[in-house]
């Protein structure tokens, strides 16, 4: 992959919203999906809320008249009793009133013991519930009947203060039957009457709450009914307008896509609307682009490569080489070396028929390890002198599959730059294995070797792109370029080739060709 490609892909997973154009009007799913739910929630949280604080406001007034009428009734039922008992017990004298002083008098030990209220307690409870605890409204008949029980109240406490002085100083019966006769017993009556009133108005007052709470139900649910109608109607249009400009799009995009899909390659998506859609979109665009360059650069790949195969298929049908080869044939022949001349014959014959192989673009490394050991034969017999090698293949990997040619031109490349050009001649050693990593192909020569600068050239050739300036077969180099970029095409980034040298002391060229499925 090359750097123009790397930035469109960036460009594509790096795409944001401001980078859609503005052409288009655009606003995002979520903010529409958002809209649709202010619009939708707001109504009804209003309408939630009023019926909330009319049961509220309607639950608060009721639980306060509720409140009082228990507090009255507790009064209406026992207090008439318990005071005109307690009084009695004190005018005929069956109880010492000051022993009401420490409250309430028990009269008996057994669980039947009749407990005499303390009447003081009783009208200091009466007075708080009545002016204190009830909430009445200044003015109304209940605060009329309030006013009235206290004022009775008042009246009460000053008769039993007056019976509980008499019963104290003794003689004052006739006294005390007046007052029980006259003001305990009647101002108990009153009191009496005055809750009962309260009572009746209180009952009228949770009367009128409830018509009350009646007609404003009433009046409110035709108005909810019309806001929920209203929510309801908007709600539906703006649903399937969100609706529309997604389902729209996406339709758009997909016709597009089969359009593409069918070979159109001009085919593009329209953008805008959807702010979703329109990146969608946008990306979906730049991969129509991106796959029309690719579909160009693979046409031009395979140009290249067809080119590339060519002049190595020239480079390894030189008539130099066959020139030199069938010399060397000739003077065996006449030098009546025959099984020598069957062997450079036969290894010949393998060489080309590997070249060859059937138009074929890879072979078994079992077949490139054969087309390699006839070329070395049969150079052997031409360097005898200077030249030897040795070739070591795993045997696990023989049945794999190669790119053909893949190393017999650096085997070419060690023998006419490493050792003919060394004094003395050398070695040259091909060695095949598989690490963690993939395949392994090495070959070291201990031939001449390059300087840096050397050295620096033949990696520039090794990293030369496909169409770059080649240099004219027979100068050399030729054949590294050639291997480098057949496997660049063929394996792509995961294949590599390295090389390592030093002067006087050799070289080593490693190909990596990674994890390749056919390989």
């Amino acid at each position: 992959m090359d750097i123009k490609e790397c930035t469109e892909q960036n460009e594509i997973r790096t795409l944001r919203p401001e980078q859609i154009d503005r052409k288009h009007a655009v606003l995002s799913l979520r903010a529409r999906l958002i809209f649709l739910l202010f619009v939708i929630a707001i109504p009804l949280t209003g309408m939630v809320l009023g019926i909330q604080n009319m049961f509220e406001s309607y639950s608060g007034a009721y639980d306060g008249i509720m409140e009082n009428l228990k507090i009255a009734n507790n009064y209406n039922l026992s207090f008439k009793e318990d005071m005109e008992y307690s009084m009695y017990r004190v005018m005929i004298g069956l109880i010492d009133a000051g022993q009401f002083e420490n409250g309430d008098i028990v009269e008996g030990t057994t669980k039947y013991a009749t407990v005499v209220k303390n009447p003081h307690s009783l009208i200091a409870s009466a007075r708080q519930a009545f002016e204190k605890t009830i909430d009445r409204e200044a003015g109304s008949d209940c605060d009329i009947k309030i006013r009235g029980i206290l004022s009775c109240l008042d009246s009460l406490e000053r008769a039993v203060d007056k019976m509980i002085a008499n019963s104290a100083e003794g003689g004052k019966y006739d006294e005390n039957v007046s007052i029980w006769e006259n003001d305990i017993q009647g101002l108990c009556s009153m009191i009496q009457e005055y809750i009962t009133q309260y009572i009746y108005y209180e009952t009228i007052n949770m009367e009128h709450l409830q018509n009350e709470l009646k007609l404003k139900m009433a009046d409110r649910m035709q108005g909810y009914l019309a806001l929920l109608a209203m929510v309801l109607i908007v709600g539906s249009c703006c649903s399937a307008a969100i609706t529309r400009s997604i389902t729209d799009p996406l339709r758009e995009l997909r016709q597009t896509a089969e359009q593409l899909g069918s070979g159109n390659l001009d085919a593009r998506a329209r953008t805008g609307g959807l702010e979703e859609i329109s990146v969608l979109a946008q990306a979906f665009n730049q991969m129509s682009d991106r796959i029309r360059r690719l579909l160009d650069k693979t046409r031009q790949e395979q140009k290249n490569l067809r080119e590339l195969e060519l002049r190595l298929l020239q480079e390894q049908i030189s008539p130099h080489f066959l020139y030199n080869t069938l010399d060397s044939i000739v003077w065996m022949a006449e030098g009546g070396n025959n099984r020598q001349v069957v062997e450079m014959t036969t290894d010949l014959s393998d060489f080309f028929r590997t070249v060859l192989s059937g138009g074929r673009e890879f072979v078994t490394i079992e077949e490139e390890e054969s087309h390699i050991r006839s070329y070395l034969k049969i150079q052997k017999i031409r360097y005898e002198d200077i030249l030897d090698y040795s070739i070591e293949i795993e045997p696990s990997i023989r049945r794999r599959i190669v790119l053909k040619m893949l190393l017999q031109p650096l085997v070419e490349n060690a023998l006419y730059h490493g050792i003919k050009n060394k004094r003395g001649g050398g070695c040259i050693l091909i060695r095949g294995y598989e690490d963690r990593n993939g395949l392994v192909f090495e070959i070291e020569d201990n031939g001449i070797g390059m300087d840096e600068t050397e050295l620096a050239a033949v990696r520039k050739k090794l990293r030369l792109e496909p169409g770059e300036d080649l240099q004219p077969i027979g100068n050399g180099g030729f054949g590294l370029h050639n291997v480098a970029q057949r496997v660049r095409i063929y394996y792509g980034d995961q294949a590599e080739i390295l090389v390592e040298s030093e002067k006087n002391i050799g070289t080593c060229f490693k190909i990596y060709l990674g994890n390749r499925k056919n390989s």
